[in-house]
């Protein structure tokens, strides 16, 4: 899906999306044009990203907390113990 259905889904404008980006806390896939395409699960990063966010969290730690499409889920890293 393109970044403007995500910002509907989310409430969380294209601009934050791009910057979620940017900090390497959201990974959307590229078409050959150049277009992101986002997938359902990329929409449940964007909005555990912005939870996390509005908690209290910086970009630098939620960073290594999130799946990446890896399966893992965010918890353990964000205790700080690296595991």
């Amino acid at each position: 899906m393109r970044i403007s259905e995500v910002a509907e889904q989310t409430g969380i404008p294209p601009r934050l999306l791009r910057y979620y980006e940017e900090q390497g806390l959201l990974v959307p896939d590229r078409n050959s044009s150049g277009y992101r395409n986002y997938t359902v699960t990329d929409v449940e990063v964007a909005r555990r990203v912005r939870q996390l966010l509005d908690a209290g969290l910086s970009t630098a730690t939620i960073r290594p907390a999130l799946p990446h499409r890896t399966g893992r889920t965010v918890g353990p890293d964000l205790r700080g113990n690296g595991r």
